[in-house]
């Protein structure tokens, strides 16, 4: 088992990634977030697989536990199913005391988290990460929020969790297109990280990959990560750095319409955006981009074919939470491991650069896009 731990002004928590853990979820709250009820929320599909499993462990803790199973889905992560947690927490009584225990994808710990730090003024939690986006993202940092119909993540706040648990064996039930969007997140930190990572990043692109270069890749993207985050605990500087890919992702799924484009898939379009504007921007990155752009295109065959329109994502992008007043902020490359933030950029520059990511995933995107799942 691997251990990363992150450490705030508010808060320090352990990341704990190995095979199996779901069997031991029970002592691990004990040892972690001690509490006198557990109420664990579940992503319907993960209650389907594996809630049984789950709940056996949590009461070999002997701890009452109260259930809540929450729809799958980009679609739910609003605030009509926000309300329906909250009726069930305060319903249930829920103390400062108690754990709020989330169990599912990016979805679900977003949604969690942001009921844990809106109710009773905050309650501790704490992310069981279903999925390869959780485990690498979602779940690390205490970022959760839900959507609203003007754009992605407009509605939330920071609150930590007392501990990630990252079972890799739950990996195993995985639908292929969420494995991909969790592989996009992984690609965006090879851009982050550089050298040591693209090497590996390739092989598992390759297929040549074992499942300890798996286990590696995940444990390099939580530990980048934990680490920023541990930096810039509220994004002031550095934790920008993770939306790497991001201003031109989020502008596709609410384009699109949220999960036509699971976020991880939208997130490996995006970062095609973000090199090709890195190179507008610095031309002489161009390059040392080569070989990262020539990477994202590859990993873009395995995205589902979606019609994009140019005008839709400019517009969509201005609504974007990270921009400075009405100016766009940026996170972009000099280099693979070299990222940087920048404003200002001219809008016929990105207007040129979300034509070129466009033309791109024309091109490529869909060539080898799995055939099962949504």
């Amino acid at each position: 088992m691997a251990e990363i731990r992150v450490v705030t002004s508010s808060a320090s928590y352990p990341i704990l990634i190995g095979d199996g853990l779901s069997s031991k979820l029970g002592l691990v709250t004990k040892r972690y977030a001690v509490s006198p009820r557990v109420f664990a929320v579940f992503d319907a599909k993960v209650f389907a697989l594996h809630g049984q499993h789950i709940l056996r462990s949590l009461k070999q803790a002997g701890r009452p536990v109260e259930v809540f199973v929450m729809p799958s889905g980009e679609a739910h992560k609003n605030e009509k199913v926000l309300a329906g947690l909250y009726d069930f927490l305060l319903k249930s009584k829920i103390s400062r005391t108690d754990l709020l225990l989330a169990i599912g994808g990016g979805v679900t710990t977003d949604i969690v988290g942001y009921a844990a730090a809106t109710t009773l003024r905050g309650v501790r939690w704490s992310a069981v990460a279903t999925t390869l986006l959780g485990m690498v993202d979602a779940a690390i940092g205490g970022k959760t929020g839900i959507n609203h119909e003007r754009g992605k993540n407009l509605i939330g706040a920071i609150w930590q969790p007392r501990f990630v648990l990252c079972d890799l064996s739950l990996l195993q039930t995985l639908p292929p297109r969420e494995l991909v969007a969790g592989f996009g997140e992984i690609v965006k930190y090879a851009g982050l990280i550089g050298d040591p990572m693209l090497p590996l990043v390739s092989r598992l692109l390759d297929g040549d990959a074992s499942a300890k270069d798996w286990q590696v890749a995940i444990a390099r993207s939580a530990a980048y990560k934990a680490r920023i985050v541990s930096k810039d605990e509220r994004e002031e500087t550095i934790r920008a750095y993770l939306n790497l890919g991001h201003t031109f992702a989020h502008a596709i799924e609410h384009s699109l319409g949220y999960g036509r484009l699971l976020h991880g898939e939208a997130v490996l379009v995006g970062l095609l955006g973000a090199v090709c504007l890195s190179m507008l921007a610095e031309p002489s990155s161009a390059k040392r981009l080569k070989g990262y752009y020539r990477l994202l295109l590859s990993a873009v065959e395995m995205v589902p074919k979606r019609k994009l329109k140019p005008k839709d994502l400019v517009r969509a992008m201005s609504l974007d939470k990270k921009r400075v007043g009405n100016d766009h902020r940026f996170v972009l490359l000099k280099a693979p491991g070299k990222p940087y933030i920048t404003t200002g950029l001219p809008a016929a520059m990105i207007t040129f650069a979300v034509e070129q990511m466009i033309a791109d995933y024309n091109d490529f995107g869909g060539k080898h896009a799995p055939r099962t799942g949504r």
